[in-house]
């Protein structure tokens, strides 16, 4: 069994997806086995079937792809990387190292800008309970402890995590897109008794367009989708009236656009959901109780699959469910 699986979402043009893959495997490390979620049909003219393991799956939500892919594989721990990044070499060196510790449940690398190397990117990702996330570093050309201090985890689109730890918790939601899910799973990861280390020497190079915001409609609707998911209990008067401002904010810079409605309506379809988004919460809640650090190696929690309705997708039937 291969200590280390390495996903490569597809999200672009099959181009993207080729510089990524010949970079990886230019670069991997000898016990590790290589996945490609696609997002269209793939010709593989370069006849990689015998390094390189591809997944189709027509679905629109990149975390039903990643969900799916994972599921193919044992392997203790996981690097997800998408589509117009480039990795260095030894890059996975150090993030497996830090696994060591079996409380580490992630690791961020320090993801460069591919333009301006000597750039960050992002070395991981911040949130403000507010409904706000946000890349910790980006632009700057050093991490300050300051800014190490608000990372709670990897931004999805250069990620390394112990399979376990994602077990536990189902995997990314699919109920959210690529901005939010990795903001929701390392929440979820924290609430489990998981920390997050970051490994400035794992270096990744990312064009500017893998972390580009969806649709305004799918933008608002898994923004707001978040926000509730992970409403926190202290303060909670206080972080609605932020909320409030925070979007109120966002629909006032949209006027008289066309992109006011689509925003308005995402947001209200999240609304209609609140009993859902208050399950989860609990859910966290007891996840928190029974937390890595006093929960016995046989007793689990999980919270894998999407609590706003019993119907259970199709990535639901597979061996990592949606949640």
């Amino acid at each position: 069994m291969p200590r280390l699986a390495i996903v490569i979402t597809a999200v672009g043009s099959v181009e993207s997806v080729e510089r990524t893959l010949v970079s990886v495997l230019e670069n991997r490390p000898t016990d590790c086995e290589v996945f490609v979620a696609l997002n269209q049909p793939y010709s593989d003219p370069y006849d990689l079937k015998d390094e390189v393991r591809f997944v189709q799956n027509d679905s629109r939500s990149v975390c039903q792809r990643i969900n799916q892919t994972l599921a193919e594989t044992r392997a203790p721990f996981v690097h997800l990387l998408q589509s117009g990044c480039q990795v260095t070499e030894g890059w996975t060196d150090a993030p497996l190292a830090r696994f060591g510790d079996r409380q580490v449940g992630s690791v961020a690398p320090l993801v460069l800008d591919l333009e301006h190397g000597d750039r960050i990117f992002a070395a991981g990702i911040g949130y403000r309970p507010r409904g706000k996330r946000f890349l910790v570093g980006a632009g700057r050309n050093q991490l300050t402890s300051e800014m190490q201090a608000e990372i709670i985890g990897p931004g999805g689109f250069a990620a390394f995590y112990r399979k376990a730890a994602l077990d536990l918790v189902g995997g990314l939601s699919a109920r959210l897109g690529a901005q939010q899910a990795d903001v929701d799973l390392a929440l979820c990861l924290a609430k489990g008794g998981f920390t997050v280390a970051v490994e400035q020497q794992s270096r990744v190079l990312a064009s500017r367009d893998v972390d580009l915001p969806e649709s305004p409609f799918r933008q608002a609707l898994h923004d707001e989708r978040l926000f509730w998911r992970n409403l926190p209990a202290a303060g909670r008067t206080k972080t609605l009236l932020a909320h409030a401002v925070l979007v109120g904010l966002e629909l006032l810079s949209s006027m008289p656009r066309p992109r006011l409605l689509a925003q308005l309506a995402g947001r209200a379809v999240a609304y209609g959901h609140l009993s859902g988004h208050a399950r989860h919460r609990e859910l966290l809640k007891q996840l928190n109780e029974r937390a890595i650090r006093s929960r016995p190696a046989n007793q689990h929690l999980r919270i894998d699959h999407s609590h706003d309705a019993p119907a259970r997708t199709e990535n639901a039937r597979a061996r990592v469910p949606v949640r």
